[in-house]
């Protein structure tokens, strides 16, 4: 059974969808959570945080029984098993972190799609077929539409080299880190300088010229709205960390002036 993949429909409407990263809780009740919150889906983010296969997999099987989508950002571009792991466990899709060449982004199609498109490895009877591989081509196939693939661009060679980056075939997002591009642009920390929001305003331009969905991460609400004015689509909110950290930390507060 291949599974439908609403957040890729969703913005194939041209709707504007919100997720969070998760990057350090581990259970899998998380995606139960962002699921009653009413997230769009969410990241889980296996460059930075500390999750193994297994974890991914877990992970997996929760959002999909609660119908929301997870896309994995694999802990390197470099490899075929970092990519094709996740989604053979039944992942939504990916957010390849590092992309700055042509030639990466060549090896995340060939890794990632199933032939006649890449070269991924077949493996269907597993997790993301709930184990059932049917017609071989058709399977294939369909996946290979299902399945969200999600560039980041976060160096300034990325951006330099855009328009030949989004041209090749395969790419859905073209998915801004502000952070890392940032500090590759010599403003570390200041993505609201001119330099960088020229930046990525030129990945709003280029993408919808090549008929790619934009997206950024945003750390607050101010700026997930004047990214989505000036044309962003797929919104990345905030982390498991930051929006436990605001919680609580708005909550001590209110509790200490009680005493």
């Amino acid at each position: 059974m291949i599974f439908k993949n609403k957040l890729k429909a969703a913005l194939k409407e041209g709707r504007v969808v919100f997720g969070p990263m998760v990057s350090e809780v581990r259970t899998p009740g998380i995606a139960v959570l962002f699921a009653q919150a009413g997230f769009d889906f969410f990241f889980l983010d296996m460059e930075h945080g500390c999750f193994t296969m297994e974890t991914v997999s877990d992970m997996v099987l929760a959002s999909r029984a609660v119908d929301i989508p997870i896309i994995v950002r694999p802990p390197s571009k470099s490899s075929h098993d970092y990519l094709s792991r996740p989604l053979d466990s039944g992942a939504s899709g990916l957010l390849i972190p590092q992309i700055q060449s042509v030639q990466d982004v060549q090896n995340v199609i060939k890794w990632c799609r199933y032939q006649p498109v890449g070269e991924r490895g077949m493996a269907l009877s597993r997790q993301h077929t709930f184990f059932e591989a049917g017609d071989a081509v058709e399977t294939m196939a369909r996946l290979n539409e299902e399945v969200l693939i999600a560039l980041q661009i976060e160096h300034r060679d990325a951006v330099k080299n855009l328009s030949e980056i989004l041209s090749v075939p395969g790419i859905d997002v073209a998915f801004v880190g502000p952070s890392d591009l940032s500090a590759s642009l010599g403003k570390p920390g200041n993505s609201s300088d001119p330099v960088v929001d020229s930046a990525i305003r030129k990945v709003i331009e280029v993408s919808n010229d090549r008929g790619i969905i934009p997206g950024i991460h945003t750390s607050s609400v101010e700026k997930a709205r004047y990214w989505i004015e000036q044309g962003m689509k797929m919104i990345g909110f905030g982390t498991d960390i930051k929006l436990i950290l605001e919680v609580c930390k708005s909550s001590v507060k209110k509790l200490r002036s009680l005493v």
